[in-house]
């Protein structure tokens, strides 16, 4: 996803995301061929069971939530007391008492029918700041992501990605940051968002890491490369596939690509009906970066370049590794894979 010279670029994903609908037909198959190409099951943080139906365009806006993106910073001085980050108006300086512009930028969003305050963002902010100093920012843009009517969601990340882009902007502009002190992560729709920051902001973005990146709407139907999270949206992205071919990135988009366990469903220690099995898997991605935030380079989810799971899976890849997750090298380009537990702590090393 890389913003074109041509400003037609700016609005044309919109008008992809139409035209992709139109080489798909609805069937009312209550699963089998069309579930996982048409419609998904999708269990949401609160344990509620939705149908992801990425088939066809609303008729209306009717049943549509508006609303906006909220930006929250957290600290070293303030990890539990959150300070709401608002992006000024014409070009004014923005105002922070907490942001320190001595510390990197770590900017953490969330997916559909989620929001700030789910367990994961805040267990990731938490860890981060244990570990190191920084500026933590979590990206709210739950009254867009809660609209029950998927589309409506995917079609919002645009939006938000460029809200996200104008506050990189006025941090980099007030306290004179570069792009290379700024890390991006998002999980699902939110590592779609973080692609359209990358694309808009006015540096070019040091990583982003994308958390299983949503599938619906962004791969199948299959879209430009402009319009989704790929390796043209930052200096390095790395992408942890974990429920690929269903929610996630089925194929690799990324500088490098982690698949632990194949990067499929199931993941190791999701269990229960296929949506829930599914859903767990989703979000292995974020319970594998944070656990990753404890360890230090080269130790935890250690992974091997291979051309393939299978490859690896009969040993045949067993040199040179790296780490997944957040100590990932940004040298280090390809498709890699490892195991993992079936429980935290799920890293198992070199073994």
């Amino acid at each position: 996803m890389r913003f074109s010279k041509n400003v037609v670029l700016r609005s044309i994903c919109y008008f992809v995301f139409i035209l992709s609908y139109s080489t798909i037909t609805w069937t009312s198959d209550s699963q089998g061929r069309a579930y996982g190409d048409e419609w998904l099951y999708f269990v949401s943080d609160n344990g509620t069971t939705h149908v992801m139906n990425f088939s066809s365009i609303p008729n209306d806006t009717q049943d549509m939530h508006f609303g906006d993106a909220y930006f929250y910073l957290y600290t070293r001085n303030n990890i539990d007391k959150p300070e709401n980050l608002r992006i000024p108006e014409n070009n004014m300086s923005i105002e922070s008492f907490n942001f320190n512009k001595s510390n990197d930028i770590k900017v953490i969003t969330h997916g559909w029918l989620s929001g700030e305050n789910s367990k994961w963002i805040q267990k990731v902010k938490n860890s981060l700041l244990r570990e190191y100093d920084l500026n933590v920012i979590t990206v709210d843009w739950s009254e867009l992501s809660k609209n029950i009517i998927y589309p409506y969601a995917a079609f919002s990340t645009r939006y938000v990605g460029k809200r996200v882009a104008k506050l990189l902007d006025a941090l980099i502009e007030t306290y004179g940051i570069g792009g290379k002190n700024i890390h991006l992560v998002g999980h699902s729709l939110g590592a779609q968002i973080m692609g359209y920051a990358g694309m808009f902001a006015i540096e070019k973005i040091h990583r982003i890491t994308g958390l299983d990146p949503a599938r619906p709407l962004f791969e199948i139907p299959e879209i430009s490369l402009d319009c989704r999270l790929d390796k043209s949206d930052a200096d390095f992205v790395d992408i942890l596939h974990t429920c690929g071919g269903i929610f996630g990135y089925k194929g690799s988009y990324g500088h490098a690509d982690f698949f632990p366990n194949n990067g499929q469903p199931i993941q190791p220690g999701c269990s229960g009906i296929r949506q829930v099995a599914e859903s767990c898997s989703h979000g292995r991605s974020h319970e594998y970066f944070e656990e990753s935030i404890e360890y230090k380079y080269d130790t935890g989810f250690i992974s091997f370049p291979c051309e393939s799971w299978k490859k690896f899976d009969v040993g045949e890849c067993k040199e040179d590794p790296t780490s997944m997750g957040y100590n990932a090298n940004v040298k280090r380009i390809g498709n890699y894979y490892l195991r993992t537990r079936n429980e935290s702590k799920f890293a198992i090393g070199n073994e």
